[in-house]
């Protein structure tokens, strides 16, 4: 990839293109799952717990989402990517185990039921949402690490058919749940 000085406008937009084009993928992602959930049955209970299940998740995930930046900014050789490595895949156990801990322990009663205030039926589907969120935040923060690693050394087509083989798995596991399972929605049982 040519230097900062040597850009030109074209230069820039072959490279900002496919990773504009994976934030659009992403904004397609939330109302397609909002528009399968909106006609299972009591789309009111499942739709309220999707919505509060993905705001939990992000939030947990919020310290992994940022290991694209710092993969694109610190990674420039073997030893850094190894160390940058070994602090991602520590920050994804430490995610993964914060989820866990919010999930089966009393303290999700506590949060969602008392502070929150979260109707029952509600709590508990958000609950089972979460139990298959479980591994979310690590593959999440797994992902941005090499996304990163990609961008730095300007192969951000790669990031966008990464993206778009993402976006079409889970659309296509979404249609076969949707049309193949008689669930009415995600159940938790203690």
């Amino acid at each position: 990839m040519r230097g900062p000085t040597d850009l030109s406008q074209r230069d820039i937009l072959r490279f900002w293109l496919p990773l504009a084009s994976t934030w659009l993928m992403m904004a397609f992602e939330g109302p397609f799952l909002a528009a399968l959930i909106a006609r299972l049955p009591d789309p009111r209970y499942n739709l309220a717990s999707y919505g509060v299940a993905f705001a939990v998740a992000v939030i947990i995930e919020a310290p992994v989402i940022m290991m694209l930046g710092a993969s694109t900014a610190l990674v420039d050789g073997r030893i850094s990517y190894l160390r940058l490595r070994r602090f991602t895949l520590i920050l994804n156990v430490l995610t993964t185990l914060a989820m866990l801990v919010l999930v089966v322990t009393p303290a999700y009663e506590s949060i969602f039921q008392g502070w929150i205030g979260l109707d029952e039926r509600v709590a508990n589907l958000t609950r089972g949402a979460l139990l298959i969120l479980l591994p979310w935040p690590a593959a999440i923060g797994y992902r941005r690490f090499h996304q990163g690693l990609l961008i730095r050394s300007g192969s951000t087509r790669l990031v966008a058919y990464g993206t778009a083989v993402r976006l079409t798995s889970m659309s296509a596991t979404a249609l076969v749940l949707f049309v193949v399972s008689r669930s009415p929605g995600l159940r938790w049982s203690a």
